[in-house]
C-alpha cells in the first residue's frame, strides 16, 4: 500500500494519485488553494475587502448576510466571526429531526448570546426516513447527501424570501479536506432517481436542487469566509466553549445522528470506507494534527455502540434482519441512477469560468467536472 508522505491519504481511496515526491493530489490540491486564499495579514486584508463589498451590498436591507449553522465548531466560529467584524447576519438552519441535543443547544446559545436572529426549516420526519430507507436500499455510499442538498436549496430560498445578497459558507479546506468523488457524490437528479426507485412517498419538505434553479441563482453571492483563516480546531472549541457554552458532540459531524450513524456504521462496515483519512488529512496539512497521530489513531477501527445502532433502526422501522440484508446488497454507485454527472462534464468551461468569477468552489470544480 502507498501511503501520502504528507497526509495520510492511500491509495486505496478513489482518484487517490501521487506525484513523484509521493505526495498525494489532495495535498496538491490544498497548496493550491493556500495560495489562492492567503492567511495571515493578506488574509485579513481580503475579508476585510469581503466585508465592505457585503456591507455595500445590504445597504437598506435588514441582514447582510446568512450563515448556515448546525451547532459544529466550524459554522459557530463562523457566526462569531462574522458579528465581530460587524455584519448583520440571519442565521439558518436544517433540522432534518435527526439533530442531537447538544447540536440544538449549541445553535440556540450562539445565536442567544451573539444576538442573531434563527431561521429553521424543518423536514417532514417520516419523508426524511422514507428517503433515508430508499438511499440505503439503493446501496450505494452516498446516504447522508439529501439534507447537504437541502442545506445548499435552503440558502437561496432565504436570501429570496428575505432579499438577503450573500451567503456565508462555514466549511474550511484546512480543516475538513476534500472528500474523494468515489466516496461521496451528490446532486438532486440523484435523489430524484433514488426515491423513485426505492422510495413509498413522493418528495415533499425536503428541498431539492435541480440544475435549473441552481444555475438561475448562482449568481447570488456566496462567500467562504474561513478559507482566509488559519486556526487550530481545538483551541477554537475551547474558545467557543467558554464563551458561548459549546459543546462537543464526539466526532466530526456527530452532531446529527443520522449522519453518524452513516460514517461510523454503514460506510465503514458495507463499503469500507473511513472519512477519518480524509479529515486527518485535512488536520495534518494544516497544523491541526501531527502525521504520526493520524495514522496512530487510524489503527483503530471505528466502533459502534449497540445501543445508539438500536435507535436508529427503531427511528427507521429497520429490524436487525433487514439491516442485514441491507448490508449484503451488492454494492452500486451513483453511476447506477440518473444524475447530472455528465452535465458537468459537458460543461466543464462553463464552470471553470464560475470558479474564477468566484461563484462555485475549485473543490467542485476539480471533484464533479474531470
Amino acid at each position: 500500500m502507498t501511503v501520502c508522505k504528507r497526509c495520510v491519504m492511500d491509495d486505496s481511496i478513489p482518484s487517490v494519485k501521487f506525484n513523484s515526491d509521493g505526495v498525494c493530489c489532495y495535498c496538491e490540491l490544498h497548496d493550491q488553494m493556500v495560495k489562492e486564499y492567503p492567511t495571515g495579514e493578506e488574509g485579513q486584508l481580503k475579508i476585510d475587502e469581503i466585508v465592505k463589498e457585503i456591507k455595500e451590498l445590504g445597504r437598506g436591507k435588514k441582514y447582510d448576510c446568512i450563515i448556515g449553522i448546525s451547532g459544529g465548531c466550524d459554522s459557530s466560529f463562523l457566526l462569531y466571526k462574522a458579528k465581530t467584524l460587524g455584519l448583520r447576519v440571519l442565521a439558518v438552519t436544517l433540522d432534518n429531526t435527526w439533530s442531537t441535543e447538544i447540536a440544538k443547544e449549541n445553535v440556540k446559545n450562539m445565536c442567544d448570546k451573539l444576538d442573531v436572529d434563527l431561521y429553521t426549516y424543518f423536514i417532514d420526519a417520516q419523508e426524511f426516513d422514507d428517503i433515508s430507507r430508499s438511499f440505503l436500499y439503493a446501496s450505494v455510499p452516498d446516504a447522508d447527501i439529501p439534507s447537504d442538498i437541502a442545506i445548499a436549496s435552503l440558502y437561496y430560498k432565504v436570501m429570496e424570501e428575505h432579499d438577503i445578497p450573500c451567503s456565508l459558507c462555514g466549511h474550511s479546506f484546512r480543516t475538513e479536506g476534500t472528500v474523494p468523488l468515489g466516496w461521496t457524490y451528490m446532486d438532486s437528479k440523484y435523489i430524484e432517481s433514488v426515491q423513485k426507485q426505492f422510495g413509498t412517498m413522493p418528495i415533499d419538505t425536503l428541498l431539492t436542487l435541480d440544475m435549473d434553479y441552481w444555475l438561475k441563482n448562482i449568481n447570488k453571492k456566496r462567500v467562504r469566509l474561513l478559507y482566509y483563516l488559519e486556526y487550530q480546531k481545538e483551541e477554537v472549541k475551547d474558545f467557543l466553549n467558554k464563551n458561548f457554552g459549546w459543546q462537543w458532540y464526539g466526532g466530526h459531524h456527530h452532531e446529527n445522528e443520522y449522519t453518524k450513524f452513516v460514517k461510523t456504521y454503514l460506510l465503514p462496515k458495507k463499503f469500507n470506507i473511513d472519512k477519518r483519512y480524509v479529515e486527518f488529512s485535512a488536520l495534518v496539512r494544516s497544523g491541526n494534527m501531527s502525521r504520526d497521530q493520524a495514522l496512530e489513531e487510524l489503527k483503530t477501527p471505528v466502533e459502534v455502540d449497540p445501543l445508539f445502532l438500536d435507535s436508529v433502526l427503531k427511528r427507521l422501522k429497520l429490524s436487525e434482519e433487514q439491516l442485514e440484508d441491507i448490508m449484503d446488497l451488492p454494492i452500486k454507485s451513483y453511476r447506477d441512477y440518473e444524475t447530472y454527472r455528465d452535465y458537468f462534464i459537458e460543461n466543464r468551461e462553463m464552470f471553470h469560468d464560475m470558479v474564477e468569477k468566484g461563484l462555485i468552489s475549485r473543490t467542485f470544480y476539480e471533484k464533479y467536472t474531470k
